[in-house]
């Protein structure tokens, strides 16, 4: 993965690139470990499968960015990325796990820097699929209840605070300049925001031809088929939302307005969301907010995300059809 692409003046070392000597040196007590986890997905016709992935590599550097002005104090790591993720479309391309493989794989990984004395671990991530972030917090919950490590999903933090566990942020970035509310209704994948994040931050691999793209949305085809539109609040919209929109993914690689795209608005949508994440973590970091008090709105009901035999009879009742999985 090219992060070259991705500029930032954040004091941030590279894990990967540090000698174990290095490693040992590290005060536990002021350092922040960052990592992303999101998967390899198809995100239309034009943009390129780690998507998701480098969208969460930007917006957590840009937020370490912003965390090393206010904490100066603070020696941030960021490790490798992660792609192991569940909840992927279901077309070529897509790479799916099992919810508990992120799980054992998350919290394998904080017992062993909770082993090595490190005190906080960030997981980013930008998939709003319930059955990846779910079991992330699990793994985080898991491991801070064990072993100590304020390990926290800064994703599910970040969908608490700006849209009660929905992924529609119309309300949110709505008002940027060249944007409407309106327009940004149902912009929930490859549309309008992911494809100006991609044109900032990695503009040479989105393909050409997304200025064409029509509008396409889970309610404009809800509406197409005559039944009444998502609303995102409460547990049974939330599921009844899930179960409309596994439908019309598996037909659909988009939702949203791809020809609004523009690489400066990108800009401005990644420092908002930065903004926020940076404003919710500095609050992680000095104690104000625990990590136990980190968890999306849906860790009420996490046990409907995380198990498979659920999952798979719900599948099943709906007749959906995996092709990568």
């Amino acid at each position: 993965m090219d992060y070259s692409t991705i500029e930032t003046s954040a004091r941030v070392r590279e894990w990967q690139y540090l000698t174990g000597r290095d490693i040992d040196r590290l005060d536990r007590q002021r350092t922040v470990l960052m990592l992303s986890c999101s998967p390899l997905e198809v995100h239309g016709p034009h943009l390129p499968v780690v998507t998701d992935l480098h969208e969460a590599e930007g917006l957590a550097l840009r937020a370490m960015e912003l965390l090393c002005e206010e904490h100066p104090e603070v020696e941030f790591v960021h490790l490798p990325p992660l792609w192991v993720a569940a909840d992927v479309l279901p077309h070529p391309g897509s790479v799916m796990f099992r919810s508990s493989t992120i799980t054992r794989v998350l919290a394998d990984l904080g017992r062993s820097l909770a082993r090595q004395g490190f005190r906080h671990l960030w997981v980013a991530s930008f998939h709003g699929g319930p059955r990846h972030f779910v079991p992330i917090e699990i793994a985080a919950d898991r491991v801070y209840r064990r072993w100590g490590l304020g390990m926290v999903s800064a994703f599910s933090l970040l969908l608490s605070r700006l849209t009660g566990g929905g992924t529609d942020l119309a309300h949110v970035l709505g008002g940027l300049p060249g944007l409407t509310p309106e327009e940004l209704d149902g912009d929930t994948h490859g549309g309008a925001i992911e494809t100006s994040l991609m044109l900032h931050l990695l503009g040479r691999h989105v393909a050409s031809g997304y200025e064409a793209l029509p509008r396409l949305t889970v309610d404009l085809e809800l509406e197409r088929l005559g039944v009444r539109p998502l609303e995102n609040r409460g547990l049974w919209q939330l599921v009844r939302g899930f179960r409309h929109k596994l439908a019309y993914f598996a037909a659909n690689t988009y939702s949203g307005k791809p020809s609004l795209g523009d690489a400066e608005l990108g800009r401005r949508i990644l420092d908002v969301l930065a903004r926020e994440t940076a404003t919710a973590l500095s609050e992680v970091y000095t104690g104000r907010l625990r990590p136990e008090d980190c968890h999306s709105p849906l860790w009420k009901a996490r046990w409907l995300f995380s198990n498979e035999t659920l999952g798979w009879a719900f599948e099943r009742m709906l007749r959906y059809e995996s092709r990568v999985f």
